[in-house]
């Protein structure tokens, strides 16, 4: 069932699929409730329920919330779960942009903490996942005294997440953003190449999301 699930998450901008996989996890886990991989796959179904939900709607906030709830579920029946561990602290930092400021600076050390299980574990889950997520903390969390801010520390891990899954578009886009603020030209390269990529067939939305912003840098500081 764990194949029918996945296939199901992967094809999630087809209408009713995060759906179907939400219930098939909900009757494993009451099987399972032993099982943290369950859990964790919720938080990720979860994750992108909120992620194609529209800004600014009640609905949005709660898939997150549900999304954190599943992962830190997770995470309490096995504190080392690439799986929960990683999609809560994808769904913290996501319920935090939709919370506001405090609440984003509030997330960044437990996303940290879950990041670094998952780095340990896995540094290639979901597609470099790990060096993706510390990466962009380091580059938009504040300095020392009020955080965690870095530019070294971003710059190892997002150049490493794009070392490791160049195909990744995402990868690309923060590691472009952040040479944008301390390296602008080594930035055109990724862009050029986000925008020049062919959409994946069964993430076009999710992927046309990252060429629009990358054509909008692209005209912004390139002209």
């Amino acid at each position: 069932m764990f194949e029918e699930i996945g296939a199901l998450i992967d094809k999630r901008e087809q209408p009713g699929s995060l759906e179907r996989a939400v219930e098939l996890l909900l009757e494993l886990r009451a099987k399972h409730p032993e099982q943290d991989i369950i859990r964790g796959k919720l938080a990720h179904a979860h994750y992108y329920k909120g992620h194609f939900t529209p800004e600014g709607t009640p609905e949005r906030e709660r898939a997150f919330e549900q999304g954190m709830t599943y992962g830190k579920e997770a995470v309490t029946l096995n504190p080392r779960a690439v799986y929960g561990n990683y999609w809560y602290a994808a769904n913290l930092g996501a319920w935090g942009l939709c919370r506001g400021i405090m609440a984003s600076l509030k997330g960044i050390d437990p996303m940290r903490k879950a990041m670094e299980v998952v780095l340990e574990e896995n540094d290639r889950f979901y597609f470099a996942g790990p060096h993706r997520v510390l990466g962009r903390l380091y580059h938009q969390a504040p300095g020392w005294p009020i955080s965690i801010g870095s530019k070294n520390k971003a710059a190892k891990h997002l150049e490493r997440a794009v070392e490791l899954a160049p195909e990744f578009m995402h990868n690309r886009l923060y590691l472009s953003e952040f040479y944008l603020d301390t390296a602008k030209k080594k930035a055109r390269e990724h862009l050029e190449w986000i925008v020049n990529t062919p959409l994946h067939p069964d993430h076009q939305r999710e992927d046309g999301e990252y060429k629009e912003q990358a054509q909008q840098l692209l005209r912004r500081y390139f002209g």
